[in-house]
Parts: structure tokens; C-alpha cells; sequence
């Protein structure tokens, strides 16, 4: 994305301190900026409290921009950076609480060796809840790829990755969710093999 007139004007502004112009940034960047924060968090409540320490943490920096370069790179790597703080200090917290290691539950789950469904997988319904269950680092990937269509390249800026690692972390968790699909479509395939008496009796409930 390259600055528009508009927004250069904007940013001009909130570099001399005018704060209404962070706002109709704001308004600007606000609705895909914070898809991607919840990519990276995973729930509401976070990634409102991130949103807003992002826009904070422009104002303190916007300094610092080059007006010449693209915008919105920048603010996306100031919010990923705001984002990956908060989930380090939520597994700090967490890791005093349960006495278990800050990692333990954060590592990305078993993936499944399963065809590799592409746009298919991620235009399923279920992808959006089936994504939770995956590590940030993977559904921030999936996000930005499948949901705001970015490119290889621009995740690679975006996230200061390999272009490899990008990829491969596109490949598994495509493949996580393939398999977790296929499981669920097992389940429901069992579920629909039932006698109505069966489907909740005790005997047939998961333990």
C-alpha cells in the first residue's frame, strides 16, 4: 500500500502533535488492524487492549516514521510487536500461577500429515473457531494470507521472517486445520450413524 495524499497529510499532522489526526488514521487502518491483532491474540477482550497500546505506542514513535515509506507495514509491525508483549507476559503470569513452564500449552499441536487444501480449507466455516486451537504464530500466517490477502513477500516484511518460514508455517497450519476438519467430519459422520436413542446416552458420550 502506498501513501495516499490524504494520509501523508495525516501523519504530517500527528507528527506535529495534532492528535485528532490519529483518529481518522484510525479510522483508516482500525477495522484490518484489528483482524490482525486478533489473528495474533485470539480473543476480543486482548486485542482491544492491544489496539489501543498500538495507537499509543504510535503516537510515542510516529517521530520516528519516514513519511516517504509505506504507512501501513509500520503500524502492523508496531501492533505485532504490542501483541507478542502481551501474550509474554500473560504466559509469565500464567507460568506463577500453574507452576508449569510459560511454553507448556503454547507449543503448535501435532500436525497431521493431510492434503493440503489451500483457499478450500480456510473457506470453510469452521476455520475461524478451529483457528484458537492454533499457536499465534501459525494463525497470524493463515490471517494475513487467506483472510487480508497479502502476499508471501508482504507477510515476510510484515512479520521479518524468512519467505521459507513463512511458507512452511502456511503448509502446517493448513495442514493442522485439514486434519482437525477431518476429524470433526468423522465425528459427525459417527453422530449421523446413531439410532436417536443412542446419540446421548451415557454409553456414547466422550469421557
Amino acid at each position: 500500500m502506498t501513501i495516499g495524499s490524504d494520509e501523508r497529510q495525516l501523519i504530517s499532522q500527528l507528527k506535529q502533535g495534532n492528535t485528532d489526526a490519529a483518529g481518522a488514521l484510525m479510522d483508516l487502518h482500525g477495522e484490518t488492524l484489528m483482524r490482525y491483532i486478533y489473528s495474533i491474540v485470539g480473543t476480543r477482550e486482548a486485542a482491544e487492549d492491544v489496539f489501543q497500546d498500538s495507537w499509543v505506542r504510535v503516537m510515542e514513535k510516529i517521530h520516528q516514521f519516514n513519511k516517504e515509506m509505506s504507512f501501513r507495514p509500520w503500524l502492523f509491525r508496531i501492533a505485532r510487536n504490542v501483541a507478542y508483549d502481551s501474550l509474554r507476559r500473560k504466559r509469565r503470569w500464567w507460568s506463577l500461577d500453574s507452576g508449569q513452564s510459560p511454553e507448556s500449552g503454547e507449543r503448535p499441536m501435532e500436525i497431521p500429515d493431510s492434503t493440503d487444501f489451500g483457499r478450500q480449507v480456510v473457506a470453510q466455516e469452521t476455520v475461524q473457531r478451529l483457528l484458537g486451537s492454533l499457536s499465534p504464530e501459525y494463525r497470524e500466517v493463515l490471517c494475513l494470507r487467506f483472510f487480508q490477502d497479502h502476499s508471501y513477500e508482504e507477510i515476510a516484511e510484515l512479520c521479518r521472517l524468512p519467505l521459507g518460514t513463512v511458507k512452511s508455517r502456511l503448509k502446517r497450519g493448513l495442514d493442522f486445520l485439514a486434519g482437525k476438519m477431518t476429524e470433526e467430519e468423522k465425528h459427525g459422520d459417527r453422530e449421523n450413524s446413531l439410532q436417536p436413542g443412542e446419540r446421548n446416552s451415557p454409553g456414547n458420550l466422550p469421557l
